[in-house]
């Protein structure tokens, strides 16, 4: 009965333990896409699938311009904390097509270079945009392939809604003027995994720097507010093992001393028939 209340007990956290290694993927287009309204994921979608997807679809050299934004260490909670008054957000609503997907899982090596395919494919210019710079543009009569690399979001939840603040203003300026240049165009955002050697020395970089146009000196500082509003205390793996521990070892560690204190030996203490120690003693 014990093992039963801790299995329920732990099905809400089994659904977060599965959603632990995924990212974010949504795409949309200027226009009605087939290419997007044909898309039609399995219950947990595979990035590279979906990426093979659009791109073996007919219609995808019929885009003047595919963009594709990759955002190491972007959750879709990332995505939630923006508001839906954002150039981004709004850009999205009001595409003719769109997928969102929340969930999706990356295996390392998995997903197909889409640059090269579509390069391979449609003939496409490569143009690799930094996000701020301003210094691109499209060549005439050309299909392009837009690549923009986001700097990595990692750390609290509070430092997170603060970059993802800063990283808005920039992807959405960029596609804006992706807008100016042309009226037919594919945007394909996702997240993907923080390369391991930044994880083990991390580096600056023009995105890291203090003295940059994304961050100021408030942005860098020590969060302010307690413990609990900068460090995420109570992990998933933390809470499973309290609950295994609460309900399954502890039951089982009380019914076995319950068992071994309800043991009675079998030898009794009474005197054999037809005993007297008075007559023991006089002997």
């Amino acid at each position: 009965m014990a093992a039963r209340v801790a299995l329920l007990a732990l099905l809400p956290f089994t659904g977060v333990l599965a959603f632990s290694n995924t990212i974010p993927f949504v795409a949309w287009s200027s226009q009605s896409s087939d290419v997007l309204n044909n898309l039609s994921p399995g219950t947990r979608p595979n990035r590279g699938a979906l990426l093979e997807s659009i791109i073996s679809n007919g219609d995808i050299c019929s885009y003047d311009a595919v963009v594709v934004i990759d955002h190491p260490g972007l959750h879709s909670s990332d995505l939630r904390t923006l508001q839906p008054s954002t150039r981004l957000a709004q850009m999205i609503k009001n595409a003719p097509s769109s997928r969102q997907l929340p969930h999706v899982e990356q295996r390392l090596g998995s997903s197909p270079e889409i640059t090269a395919l579509l390069t391979s494919r449609c003939g496409s210019l490569v143009v690799d945009v930094v996000p701020g710079s301003g210094q691109w543009s499209l060549e005439a009569d050309k299909k392009h392939v837009l690549t923009v690399s986001m700097p990595p979001v990692e750390g609290s939840a509070r430092y997170r809604k603060t970059m993802m603040a800063e990283h808005e203003p920039l992807i959405s300026g960029e596609l804006e003027k992706l807008a100016s240049l042309t009226s037919n165009h594919l945007v394909i955002y996702s997240g993907s995994h923080i390369p391991l050697e930044r994880r083990q020395l991390p580096s600056l970089s023009e995105f890291d720097s203090p003295s940059g146009d994304l961050y100021n000196a408030a942005s860098v500082a020590a969060p302010e507010g307690g413990i609990l509003q900068n460090y995420q205390l109570l992990t998933p793996a933390l809470i499973i093992t309290l609950l295994v521990v609460l309900f399954i070892l502890i039951p089982v560690v009380m019914l076995g001393i319950n068992a071994l204190a309800s043991i009675q030996s079998p030898l009794r203490s009474e005197a054999p028939k037809g005993y007297s120690a008075q007559e023991r003693k006089v002997q």
